[in-house]
């Protein structure tokens, strides 16, 4: 069994791959496989699409179906 993730994690691997995407914005799968990538580990997109939709509009903006941007970054 592989050990959890440790708090903020997810969070933080999601908020620099947007960061970095400046005004642009990208879908779950995207986010996802950037998360996956950065951690080095399989990261479910469920767990990415909870964390994006209890987050927004706080802190990401949904630009349309299953695209997401940070927010503030027009």
């Amino acid at each position: 069994m592989a050990a959890r993730l440790k708090p903020g994690q997810v969070r933080d691997a999601i908020t620099d791959f947007l960061r970095g995407l400046g005004p642009g914005d990208a879908s779950v799968a995207e986010i996802q496989r950037a998360v996956t990538e950065r951690l080095g580990r399989e990261v479910p997109s469920s767990s990415v699409r909870s964390y994006l939709n209890k987050n927004t509009p706080a802190s990401f903006a949904r630009t349309s179906r299953g695209r997401y941007r940070l927010e503030g970054a027009e």
